[in-house]
């Protein structure tokens, strides 16, 4: 593990380009030269501190939800571009949250959609399920969302509704990644699933990934990789078999957010100051 930006406090999300590492730290937004780890432009964006804040982004812009409002910022230098209050209490907060082109998509407590154009700032809101959705990706036409009472649903994006649906147990589904046509889950009862999207079905599984909560982080050349914060370890998978290779083991705690790039892995986590990097070399295994 190499300690690449020493920032003084928790790094609760962040956004790898080119050259900068875009941070969320206490109630700043920090970039920071990704080879120096050396400052390059802070800026306060927040009235409070707070650890439960997530963030999305593209070329241009950065997309953070904090409890029920919704912030977007110019990516260059953190300019406030609008916020908007989806919700009002925890019957009503934001889960999850997916952007493409056109939209901005927010998981809503107990299944809602709130919708945001992105040029037109419209609002919209759907209804589209019995439980919550903590993890939303977007995949062509379609979103790919994760249900607390364990399915995965596949919704059509011009009107939020149920294409099809996967019932994969009982716990919430919290983690996923999308890889070519290869949905890879991870549930909070310790399984790991594979999963094909053209037919939308099960390939494979696997029992007992991590002995408590974890996030499917991404791709490395042919491996799954996956961090358990609360095990304090790394996992790498066959991504066609999930047969596993490796484990690494090294301090996190509670939870926190990767990026994979090249043969680096970025990390975050709550017993962190600032932003961490494992160098992943297939060779070492």
């Amino acid at each position: 593990m190499e300690h690449i930006a020493e920032l003084g406090g928790i790094v609760t999300g962040f956004n790898v380009t080119e050259h900068c590492i875009d941070c969320m730290c206490g109630k700043n937004f920090i970039k920071i030269d990704k080879t120096s780890g050396d400052i390059i432009c802070q800026k306060p964006v927040f009235e409070k501190e707070g650890l439960s804040r997530k963030l999305t982004a593209d070329n241009e812009q950065i997309f953070v939800y904090d409890f029920c409002t919704l912030y977007i910022l110019r990516q260059k230098d953190y300019e406030l571009i609008g916020k908007w209050q989806l919700g009002n209490d925890l019957s009503s907060d934001i889960c999850g949250m997916a952007v493409d082109g056109n939209t901005v998509y927010c998981s809503v407590r107990n299944g809602k959609i709130i919708t945001l154009d992105r040029q037109s700032y419209l609002i919209k809101e759907f209804i589209v399920s019995d439980s919550s959705m903590w993890s939303v990706h977007t995949y062509g036409p379609y979103l790919v969302c994760g249900t607390v009472d364990g399915k995965v649903l596949l919704l059509d994006k011009s009107g939020l509704s149920i294409e099809k649906k996967l019932v994969l147990g009982k716990k919430n589904i919290g983690s996923l990644h999308i890889d070519g046509v290869t949905l890879y889950a991870a549930s909070h009862d310790g399984k790991l699933y594979k999963i094909g999207l053209r037919n939308f079905d099960i390939e494979s599984s696997m029992k007992n990934a991590h002995k408590k909560m974890f996030d499917c982080a991404g791709i490395y050349e042919d491996m799954l990789v996956t961090v358990s914060y609360p095990c304090s370890e790394i996992a790498l998978w066959n991504k066609d078999t999930l047969e596993k290779i490796k484990v690494i083991s090294t301090p996190l705690k509670l939870s926190g957010r990767t990026h994979i790039e090249n043969d680096y892995m970025y990390i975050s986590s709550r017993n962190i100051l600032g932003i961490d990097r494992i160098k992943l070399v297939s060779q070492s295994f």
